[in-house]
């Protein structure tokens, strides 16, 4: 049994370890450390802990590279958890951002420990063992389409264009296997010893969340962004990917860069503009998300490459 003291919001003991508040989580509930960093402990209801703690420990056994699940249980106040074995101490978001502040980019020895952690995930994602049947409805999940319809719906101009890429798209990936997918795979969720935050998991075409991950940075007006990954690194990472692929007989996963970017174009819109603490000063960049998913719509249905170099003047003068 755990014991949630009265300061909740800074530490939990569980099972005699006293763990410590990091942030609120995307679904609800939080993530805590151990005091020696070695465990993680993350809260949230019962159905939801339940299946993160399954998935993790599913995917640890097919051989992806994510912590070890090692207890689960429910708080003396009804509160669900569960703890995993720690797999790094900093994301590479953090040591991207710090290297993008002092040398304008993100330095090569980093991003190639970067890549070596996705170069594993992809031979377990890439792997026949741990394909699944195909499932269009599993596509709209980890597209967090609902979403989207109902947080930033395409205008009126933009329905039947939105409908057409998101089927067409949908429906070349097909050929694809089917397997797990991470869904919010970015450098905010990747350590040096493997990947974190299974929130918005779920089965799609392999190579979705790896070849997206690399553009993830882009998505945000220049004031926004973060971290800065080159076009060259970008290459590096596309054509390593295709290594893997070929190593583990798939299909070559950069010929569907433009059914990847469109999907997550759409998924890139899903949260409510009220998500922001401040949604007022939140209200243009939302705006900006959805002029750039309209962009890449529009060029996918020209058949066009989406480039994502011109993602923040398309989305500031979409004419």
């Amino acid at each position: 049994m755990a014991a949630f003291n009265k300061r909740e919001t800074e530490e939990i003991s569980v099972e005699g370890k006293t763990f410590t508040y990091i942030k609120d989580r995307l679904l609800g509930g939080r993530v805590y450390f151990s005091r020696d960093t070695s465990e993680y402990l993350r809260t949230a209801n019962a159905a939801i802990i339940a299946g993160e703690a399954k998935l993790t420990r599913d995917l640890y056994a097919r051989g992806f590279p994510v912590p070890e699940v090692v207890a689960t249980g429910i708080s003396d106040n009804g509160t669900a958890y569960y703890v995993e074995k720690a797999i790094g101490e900093r994301h590479f978001g953090e040591i991207f951002i710090e290297e993008t502040k002092t040398q304008g980019r993100v330095s090569e020895e980093s991003f190639e420990a970067f890549l070596h952690v996705i170069k594993r995930y992809c031979r377990a994602q890439f792997n026949p063992s741990n394909f699944v049947r195909h499932d269009k409805d599993a596509l709209a999940g980890i597209t967090a389409l609902d979403n989207v319809i109902r947080n930033n719906p395409p205008s009126p101009e933009m329905r039947a264009m939105f409908e057409e890429a998101y089927k067409r798209a949908s429906e070349r990936i097909l050929s694809l296997p089917w397997g797990y997918v991470q869904a919010d795979l970015n450098p905010f969720n990747i350590l040096h010893d493997g990947l974190i935050d299974f929130e918005y998991a779920g089965f799609g075409p392999v190579g979705y969340d790896v070849l997206t991950n690399v553009y993830f940075g882009r998505m945000w007006p220049k004031d926004h962004i973060a971290y800065v990954i080159t076009d060259d690194q970008i290459a590096k990472y596309a054509a390593e990917i295709d290594e893997v692929a070929l190593e583990m007989d798939a299909p070559n996963m950069t010929s569907f860069t433009n059914e990847f970017l469109v999907l997550k174009a759409i998924w890139s819109s899903h949260k409510p503009k009220a998500a922001e603490d401040n949604p007022e000063s939140y209200a243009d960049f939302w705006e900006w998300r959805v002029r750039m998913r309209d962009w890449c719509i529009r060029q996918y249905l020209k058949g066009e490459e989406i480039d994502s170099n011109q993602f923040d003047s398309v989305a500031i003068d979409p004419q």
